[in-house]
């Protein structure tokens, strides 16, 4: 009885060492260094491209987008601005400033900072004006959620990151 333990013991602990010796799949994350990981560089450009998309359709900076109380940008509001200086540089366009803040005081110098921001940031000769405002994107209805879950949802690999089925009618 005692053998039979003892033998049992010893064939658990050698699975335990092997699965433990496995190395795990190296991760990839947008945060990679460059050169790291080739991987994450095509992350990096797919997501880059997603978010592009998101911010030409909400045309918005937010109260986060600068320091606590003051009138100073953030670090994220001025990778966002220069983000939208870059990407209206040819079409220029109007951003909007949402916040739920009531010192008018403030609203305004935080205004006057972004677009002071935006002037020195232009890379095109087209005009970028901020207004106080809710952001102007349609946002999204249920149906495109749908859709989007159906996108993901799809067996990789698909022709198209938009196909939706299978089905070749459509």
């Amino acid at each position: 009885m005692c053998w039979r333990t003892f033998h049992y013991a010893r064939i658990l602990v050698a699975v335990g060492l092997i699965a433990g010796c496995n190395k795990p799949e190296p991760t990839v994350t947008v945060n990679d260094p460059p050169g790291k990981n080739e991987d994450a560089n095509q992350v990096v450009k797919f997501m880059s491209h997603q978010r592009d998309q998101g911010m030409i359709d909400d045309m918005a900076i937010t109260d986060i987008h600068f320091r606590g109380a003051s009138h100073f940008l953030s670090g994220a509001g001025e990778a966002r601005l220069e983000r939208y200086a870059e990407l209206l540089a040819t079409t220029g366009g109007e951003l909007h400033y949402d916040t739920r803040l009531t010192d008018m005081t403030l609203v305004n110098a935080r205004l006057q900072s972004a677009r002071d921001f935006l002037n020195q940031a232009r890379i095109g000769s087209q005009h970028i004006e901020l207004v106080l405002g809710k952001p102007q994107g349609r946002g999204m209805d249920a149906t495109e959620s749908i859709a989007g879950q159906g996108v993901a949802k799809q067996p990789e690999k698909r022709e198209s990151a938009y196909k939706l089925s299978n089905d070749d009618a459509n």
